[in-house]
């Protein structure tokens, strides 16, 4: 928990320690201890803005006040993660997953992120300030809540962050410096000691609610809306102020105004009389008529093609200006355009630290990676924070893979193998009597038998140093899911069996090795697909698995296990290995996946505090412990308003309510699109509806005129028949006259033949 100069070195060989700094608390040990570890999985996320927009709300926090003291500074690392569903699927490659996904999946420090300030491009440092007894409080040794003002006000002061939100804040670590006398701002300081406290807030608490967002997402638009047309409108002012073409203008006739803005846009002073304004611009429009009249005269044909030429080099340089000042426009739209995601909004202080000032969002694993070159005090304190937050973490994880080995039964003794393998020898002795085959026993004294056990000894250790060392050369280039420990373990067993027999005939280490054979191809064509039931563990192996390869070696597990700080002994770490060792390497994959078969059937057992505590409680000195405990009991109860409050049983209840408030976003989102999706439905319906409202308009328009139409057929029907009838009456008047007058001719024609036949007769 205390740390040196020596012991920090002795630790962290590549970190670069400052000159002033004499002790380190790591507080963090007591903020999460093993019974009440850190929960990772609480989603949070940061957006940078550009420092062209500027925040909705104006920052009136001050980050330097005039009474700040050097003795206390307080410094927040903010913790950016995805939820544990994501971390699951993104790091752990989980069985389930798709091929895809699995071949994607990155280690969690990776995805683990923090915001951090930067001085310069490669400056990372805690973001935070100097105490101030006016603005936070005094005597911050006492009061733990001082500090914490302090970093609420240096925060929002650098960040534009309210973390007055938060409700739990840790202290991570605790910082000393010891600095010699100096001179700041004029006074001079004393020598003292400064204390740098870390804190880790649940800065989660501060991410906006959908609603938030919206109203945010629409503010920024509203402000970039707001600064295009100010720009416009200074655009428009700076044209107008452009100078006007000599030949239109009488400098006689024009008002002193209007002279006074024609002498500024050309750059002439605009002051004194009428008299000598009107001869200062007259002046300049003769020179201006001459400079042309010059030019036009000087003109020729060459020079009108090189204009021509010149012409069009301007449109294209206009058009190219255009693009650039389109693509300006696109690029600035998108800085103040919001993700689609909330995310907690950050606008840093660009005046802050001689203007050099940014925020940028790193991993825990880039955090790590720092340099002996980075020799910058702020520097270290990130770097510090990153290596106590992985062993947190580290710590976890490893608890987690111990909890899983003690819960797992123990591995058959050697005595149950000797037996079992007696038993196989007795059979194939049956077998061999029953073929009438007798084999000859072989007899030996002690000694040689000692000689012949010792040498299949030799044997079976160089067999498994070599499957060992090709496992490991496998390992890499086969996949995860390809790898049953079930077949491997059978191997092992048969290995060992044939070492054994190695006294009897080959043609039973043939039937042997068939029979193995014919097995691991059954356990192939049986495999059926695989399921991760143990997320938890999955992620605590993979944390230490750093290469993917999908086991631990046996020394790396001892390792996890001495680290904890249980006070385990070698026997009790070796005990628990057996368990899951194979081949000096654990196959985890095992401990975590199952069939969906058997995935039902797995039953979690519960595990006792004292199995948990490893040998800590054999230590000397348990009434301190306890008393430690009972405090840790009562720690949750405060006075407040005359009554006892559980502060427990309230975060709880917080708790409750976020996932029942995030819960009700989601429904609401969800009823949101469902909302726009109905809008959507009936803009449509609305758009058929008048679409087939105008076409049955014009159905009855065309209706309409048809019945005019058969209206007027049927007019001019009527006339016709009339028509008709008339005339068929005439036909018939005319068809009777004619009838008769050809009866009269008839008549005629015989009175005549008859008069001349009488006259015939006569002669």
């Amino acid at each position: 928990r205390s740390c040196d100069m020596m012991e920090l070195r002795r630790r962290y060989q590549n970190l670069y320690i400052p000159s002033d700094f004499f002790d380190a608390q790591f507080t963090w040990v007591d903020a999460f201890p093993m019974s009440r570890p850190f929960q990772l999985g609480n989603y949070c996320n940061f957006y940078v803005m550009h420092r062209e927009v500027d925040p909705i709300d104006k920052n009136a926090a001050v980050l330097d006040p005039p009474d700040a003291d050097h003795l206390y500074s307080a410094k927040v690392m903010l913790m950016a993660s995805p939820s544990m569903e994501d971390l699951y699927h993104k790091s752990c490659a989980l069985a389930e997953d798709p091929q895809e996904l699995r071949d994607g999946f990155q280690h969690p420090a990776r995805l683990v992120k923090f915001l951090v300030g930067m001085k310069g491009k490669d400056e990372a440092m805690a973001i935070g300030g100097h105490w101030s007894p006016s603005l936070d409080g005094p005597d911050p040794e006492k009061d733990p809540s001082v500090l914490i003002k302090t970093a609420i006000r240096c925060c929002k002061a650098l960040t534009g962050i309210d973390l007055s939100v938060c409700t739990q804040w840790y202290r991570f670590a605790e910082i000393r410096y010891h600095r010699p006398e100096e001179t700041h701002k004029g006074r001079t300081v004393p020598a003292h000691v400064e204390t740098v406290v870390l804190f880790f807030p649940d800065v989660w608490h501060c991410l906006p609610t959908r609603s938030e967002w919206e109203t945010l997402s629409r503010g920024y638009k509203q402000q970039l809306v707001e600064k295009l047309q100010e720009e416009k409108d200074d655009g428009e002012a700076k044209e107008i102020s452009t100078p006007t073409h000599w030949s239109k203008l009488d400098p006689k006739t024009m008002k002193v105004n209007d002279l006074r803005k024609e002498l500024e846009s050309r750059t002439l002073s605009s002051k004194g009389l009428k008299s000598q304004l009107i001869a200062r611009l007259t002046k300049q429009l003769k020179v201006e008529e001459q400079k042309e009249e010059q030019k036009e005269l000087e003109k020729s044909e060459k020079e009108e093609e090189e204009e021509e030429d010149r012409k069009s080099e301007d449109d294209k340089e206009e058009e190219e200006r255009k693009r650039q000042e389109e693509l300006e426009r696109q690029r600035r739209e998108r800085r103040y355009i919001l993700p689609d995601e909330p995310a907690i909004i950050v606008h840093p202080n660009w005046a802050a630290k001689s203007g050099k000032f940014d925020c940028s969002i790193m991993s825990l694993s880039v955090l790590l990676d720092y340099r002996l070159e980075d020799n910058k005090e702020h520097s270290f304190e990130v770097s510090l924070f990153a290596e106590l937050f992985n062993e947190m973490l580290q710590r976890d994880f490893g608890v987690r893979i111990y909890k899983a080995l003690i819960s797992l039964p123990e591995r058959e003794d050697k005595k149950d193998k000797k037996s079992k393998k007696d038993e196989r020898k007795e059979k194939k002795e049956e077998k061999d009597d029953e073929t009438d085959d007798p084999k000859p026993k072989r007899r030996k004294s002690g000694d040689d038998k000692d000689k012949k056990e010792e040498k299949d000894e030799k044997k079976r250790e160089d067999k498994r140093k070599d499957d060992s060392k090709d496992e490991e050369e496998t390992e890499d280039d086969n996949n995860q899911e390809e790898y049953d420990p079930m077949e491997a373990e059978d191997a092992e067993d048969e290995d060992e069996d044939r070492d054994e027999e190695e006294m009897n005939k080959r043609e039973d280490k043939r039937e042997g090795n068939k029979h193995c054979k014919e097995k691991a191809s059954k356990d192939k064509k049986d495999k059926t697909q695989m399921v991760t039931v143990n997320r938890d563990l999955l992620m605590a192996f993979v944390y230490f698995d750093q290469s993917h390869c999908g086991y631990l070696l046996e020394k790396d597990m001892e390792e996890i296990l001495y680290t904890l700080g249980l006070h385990l002994s070698r026997a009790q770490v070796k005990k628990l290995l057996n368990k899951v060792v194979l081949r000096e390497s654990c196959f985890y994959r095992r401990l975590t996946d199952t069939s969906k078969d058997e995935e039902n059937q797995e039953e979690s057992e519960e595990l006792q505090e004292d199995m948990l505590g490893g040998n800590r409680l054999l230590l000397p000195s348990p009434a301190v412990k306890q008393e430690s405990r009972a405090v840790e009991e009562n720690v949750g109860l405060i006075v407040y308003n005359g009554a006892m409050v559980d502060v427990g049983s309230l975060l709880q209840k917080l708790e409750k309510s976020e996932r029942v408030r995030a819960e009700i976003e989601q429904k609401l989102q969800l009823l949101e699109e469902k909302t726009d999706e109905d809008e959507k439905t009936i803009l449509q319906l609305e758009n058929s509806n008048k679409s087939l409202s105008a076409e049955l308009k014009e159905v009855k328009k065309d209706l309409g005129q048809l019945q005019e139409n058969l209206k007027t057929s049927d007019d001019k029907k009527l006339q016709f028949e009339g028509q008709l009838n008339k005339t068929i009456k005439n036909l018939a008047t005319v068809m009777d006259e004619i009838q008769s007058v050809l009866k009269q001719d008839i008549v005629k024609n015989e009175d005549k033949d008859q008069k001349s036949k009488e006259n015939g007769a006569n002669v």
